[in-house]
C-alpha cells in the first residue's frame, strides 16, 4: 500500500510538471484570412525563439502613418486573441491613439508555446518591430506608453511594464500571483510545483518604487468566481496612491470586459 501511495503521488507530480503548460494556457488559433480587410489594422510580423509571431497594430484614424499620440499595448486574457479587441477598441476615444495588440506564442497566427519568458520576449520583439514599422525610435513610442490588460494579460503586461516608462495601466480582473491561483486549484504543497509563477504583487512593487510611477486602474467583477475580487482589492490596497480600484457589479470573469466597457473606455480617455 505504501508503494502504491508513493507511486500515485509521484505520478501526480510528474503529470503536473509535464502538462502544466496545457493547464495554464488555452490558446486559440485564427481561421485563414482573419484580420484582413481593415485598412487601419496592420499585421506586425517578427521572429522569436518560438518561431514566427504576429501581433496587430490598430493605427490612429488621424495621421495613421505617424507615431500615435498615445500608444496602448494590449495584453489579452487567456483563451482570448488580439482580434477580439479590435472591435472593442474601434472607434477609439481619441482618433490619434494607436493600439498594439499582442498575441501570445501558440495563439492566433503565432508559432510555439507560451511561458512567462516566451511571452515577454514576444512582446518586446513586437514593440521593437512596431517602432521599425513606424520608422521611429522606441524612445519616441515610450513618450506616451500605456497598457490595457485582462486576466493573465495583467501579469504579462506587468512583466512588460517593468522594462518601460509606462504612464497609465488598466488592469481588468488581475490575480495576486499565479501561485495563489494554483493553491486554489491543486492546494498545498502541490502549488509549489508551479514553474510559470507570475507575481503581480512583486511587479507592482517595482513600479511603485519609481520616481514617477504609472497611474493604475483596476477593474474587477463582483461575481468573479475564477479570480476572487479579494485579490484585486489586495493589489489596490498595496498602493492606494498609485492604484484606483473599481468593482463592477454582477460581472464574472468571462463577462468583465463587456460588462466594464464604459469604465474601460473612460479609463482610456483619462
Amino acid at each position: 500500500m505504501v508503494r502504491i501511495l508513493i507511486a500515485v503521488v509521484l505520478g501526480i507530480i510528474v503529470l503536473l510538471l509535464l502538462f502544466q503548460n496545457r493547464m495554464i494556457y488555452h490558446p486559440r488559433r485564427y481561421a485563414a484570412g482573419e484580420g484582413v480587410g481593415n485598412p487601419l489594422l496592420v499585421p506586425i510580423s517578427y521572429t522569436t525563439a518560438q518561431g514566427q509571431q504576429q501581433a496587430f497594430y490598430l493605427r490612429p484614424k488621424v495621421l495613421p502613418d505617424q507615431p500615435p499620440r498615445h500608444l496602448w499595448v494590449v495584453f489579452p486574457g487567456n483563451g482570448s486573441v488580439a482580434l477580439d479587441w479590435v472591435g472593442f477598441l474601434d472607434p477609439p476615444h481619441d482618433p490619434r491613439d494607436g493600439f498594439l495588440v499582442i498575441d501570445y506564442p501558440g495563439y492566433g497566427y503565432c508559432e510555439g508555446s507560451s511561458s512567462p519568458g516566451a511571452i515577454e520576449a514576444s512582446a518586446e520583439a513586437a514593440f521593437t518591430c512596431l517602432a521599425q514599422t513606424l520608422h521611429a525610435q522606441p524612445a519616441v513610442l515610450e513618450t506616451n506608453l500605456n497598457l490595457l490588460c485582462n486576466s493573465i494579460g495583467c501579469a504579462t503586461g506587468l512583466n512588460f511594464a517593468v522594462h518601460h516608462p509606462v504612464d497609465r495601466m488598466i488592469l481588468v480582473a488581475p490575480f495576486t500571483s499565479l501561485r495563489d491561483m494554483s493553491r486554489r486549484t491543486v492546494g498545498w504543497p502541490l502549488c509549489w510545483l508551479l514553474l510559470h509563477n507570475y507575481d503581480n504583487r512583486a511587479r507592482l512593487r517595482e513600479l511603485a518604487a519609481r520616481e514617477h510611477p504609472p497611474r493604475v486602474t483596476i477593474l474587477h467583477g463582483t461575481d468573479d468566481t475564477l479570480v476572487p475580487i479579494a485579490m484585486a482589492r489586495e493589489l489596490a490596497a498595496m498602493f492606494p496612491g498609485m492604484i484606483t480600484f473599481r468593482a463592477i457589479p454582477g460581472a464574472t470573469h468571462n463577462t468583465i470586459v463587456s460588462g466594464a466597457r464604459p469604465e474601460i473606455l473612460s479609463a482610456l480617455a483619462d
